[in-house]
């Protein structure tokens, strides 16, 4: 599970980078930079860092 945390994290931070820059347009209807979607797979990749955490702690 940490595994598929970090993966998750991982591909999160550059939808959202390809999304911030404009590079990437799925399920867009207009062309240009989505920051409300950069931000909202920034957000998703930080729950899954803290998913990632609490993984990691000690039972």
């Amino acid at each position: 599970m940490k595994l598929l945390a970090v993966v998750i994290a991982a591909a999160c931070f550059l939808a959202a980078a390809m999304y911030w820059t404009g590079a990437w347009q799925i399920g867009t209807s207009h062309p240009g930079p989505h920051h409300l979607h950069a931000v909202v797979f920034a957000v998703i990749g930080v729950l899954s860092l803290v998913w990632f955490r609490f993984q990691s702690a000690r039972s």
